[in-house]
């Protein structure tokens, strides 16, 4: 397993709102989370930076998993668990009032491989020639597209793009999507200040690059989204199989 990380804060923000981990347990399985606050000034890096200190304390503890059901509950339990933790501190502290983030990622064990999602990061996996968005983004610009309510046309520059219905401490429930993806080449877990300005042929153009290591790929990404205009905080993990 080869991967890289890296985070930027863009070139029109203030504050970079993303974090992420990439840690293993004492048995081998390997966990990579990406989350991007939301929130504006209402604190979404102490959103996004619990979310992901919850999971770098945890994780380091779990397992042995026996059967892939036991992943897909391990983690189940463990975002709707982080997502009380942030959705409580955003009730004991004003400035923290609304606070939320995203979180996606990919975790890799013995029993198979699971992506997690809740909201508008994605995870990608390339295999061969193929590139294939392993989440569904939890926007209502995607509600819209799934009813038939708008047009993919109309949906690319749509005034309410960037609103979610799903997120990680907004309310004190959380439902996020956990599902059992195939072995693939490569994986992807990104923020979307890469692939809301970087479109999916130049991601794979990059990520399938033949002659280009996966920290070259990682910042080659980034690179691009600045090129792009850099207006969002850049988060990029890329795995190797």
């Amino acid at each position: 397993m080869e991967y890289s990380c890296l985070t930027d804060i863009g070139l029109i923000r203030e504050k970079n709102q993303d974090s992420y981990i990439a840690i293993s347990n004492s048995y081998g399985d390997f966990l990579v989370l990406v989350a991007d606050g939301i929130g504006g000034g209402k604190a979404g890096e102490v959103a996004s930076g619990e979310l992901i200190k919850y999971f770098d304390v945890n994780f380091k503890d779990s397992g042995p998993f026996s059967k892939l059901e036991d992943v897909i509950n391990y983690m189940l339990y463990h975002i709707r668990k982080a997502n009380k933790h942030v959705y409580e501190l955003s009730l004991r502290h004003p400035d923290y009032s609304g606070m939320g983030t995203t979180i996606s990622g990919i975790l890799f064990t013995k029993c198979g491989t699971i992506s997690v999602n809740c909201g508008d990061s994605r995870v990608y996996g390339f295999i061969d020639d193929m590139m294939v968005q392993l989440t569904i983004d939890h926007t209502l610009i995607n509600q819209m597209l799934e009813k038939g309510q708008i047009s993919a046309e109309e949906a690319v520059n749509h005034p309410k793009k960037h609103y979610l219905v799903k997120a990680v401490g907004i309310f004190d429930v959380c439902n996020p999507d956990v599902h059992k993806v195939k072995d693939m080449d490569y994986y992807l877990v990104c923020s979307d200040g890469l692939h809301g300005y970087v479109s999916d042929d130049e991601i794979k153009e990059i990520v399938l690059n033949k002659d280009k290591t996966v920290e070259e790929k990682c910042e080659d990404l980034k690179d691009l989204a600045l090129l792009k205009g850099g207006y969002d905080n850049i988060t990029i993990v890329l795995v190797r199989r």
